[in-house]
């Protein structure tokens, strides 16, 4: 009996003292606590690896805008009644049409119109342009369409081809990077996904029709710097002189600047483009 007593008694004073305990631990203040009991969130924070941030993705604004001419072979079909018989005679001959691009709100589409109807490879040309722009910017182009306008002649039937690519995205990167374009300048050029400039047609013909719209300067591939000029070689046999046109590969920057008055430079990529058509800053 006496052994229980005892027993009730040392749980008794064992309840005490933890009773004790605890109550002096809840009259402590927080700031008394050792590091062992602080908060979790006073904790010290440890070191860890930081993600460099990506390239910021501009916004573009709405309403903006830009233009320029550029030289294009425009096709012409003449038909010619010979008796009961039509005869159809094309032929080709440079000229200056404007182009001009404008960023309003809509849909990310990639919009073109032209005066008079446009062909599928001008609409490729367009979609390509406008991804090379955007991409090389970095433009956010998702609540934006893009608009190229392209008035010709009105008595052309159709604008198609390529040759119009490499100045079209060099007219979105205008608006895209607000940089004002050199009117005194065009450029005749496809245009690929990694931003090259390809060669095209009608060389000789373009550059005639730029010099007439007061350009000063045509840039071109660098893989059209051939062209076929042709000259005459005479010879006679006996009292019979005969005289045809022998063709002969030249360069075409020394050709045009000689024959037909205007500057001609070469180019590569994109970048090559935009050192020579970003008008001089005042």
């Amino acid at each position: 009996m006496r052994t229980q007593e005892r027993t009730l008694t040392i749980l008794l004073v064992l309840s005490l003292v933890a009773n004790v305990f605890l109550l002096a631990v809840a009259l402590v203040p927080a700031d008394d606590l050792s590091p062992a009991l602080s908060k979790p969130e006073e904790a010290e924070i440890s070191p860890s690896a930081t993600v460099a941030p990506l390239s910021p993705v501009k916004v573009v604004g709405n309403g903006s805008a830009a233009s320029m001419q550029v030289p294009v072979i425009l096709q012409k079909v003449e038909v010619d009644r010979g008796g009961p018989l039509l005869y159809e005679e094309v032929t080709e001959e440079g000229a200056m049409v404007n182009v001009s691009v404008e960023v309003v709100p809509g849909k990310e589409r990639v919009l073109v119109q032209t005066t008079p109807r446009m062909g599928i490879v001008f609409q490729d040309a367009a979609n390509l342009a406008v991804a090379v722009a955007a991409n090389r910017s970095r433009a956010d182009l998702t609540e934006n369409d893009i608009i190229f306008s392209i008035q010709g002649p009105e008595d052309i039937s159709e604008i198609d081809g390529p040759s119009a690519g490499a100045l079209m995205a060099v007219l979105l990167l205008s608006v895209l990077e607000d940089f004002a374009l050199n009117e005194s300048v065009t450029v005749t050029g496809t245009l690929d996904e990694d931003g090259r400039i390809g060669p095209v047609g009608g060389i000789l013909e373009k550059a005639e029709a730029a010099r007439r719209g007061g350009k000063t300067l045509l840039i071109l591939s660098n893989e059209n710097n051939r062209v076929f000029d042709y000259r005459e070689e005479a010879r006679s046999f006996g009292g019979l002189r005969i005289v045809r046109q022998r063709p002969v590969i030249v360069d075409s920057k020394e050709y045009i600047e000689e024959n037909l008055g205007i500057r001609v430079k070469y180019a590569e990529t994109l970048d090559d483009l935009l050192a020579d058509l970003r008008a001089p800053r005042a």
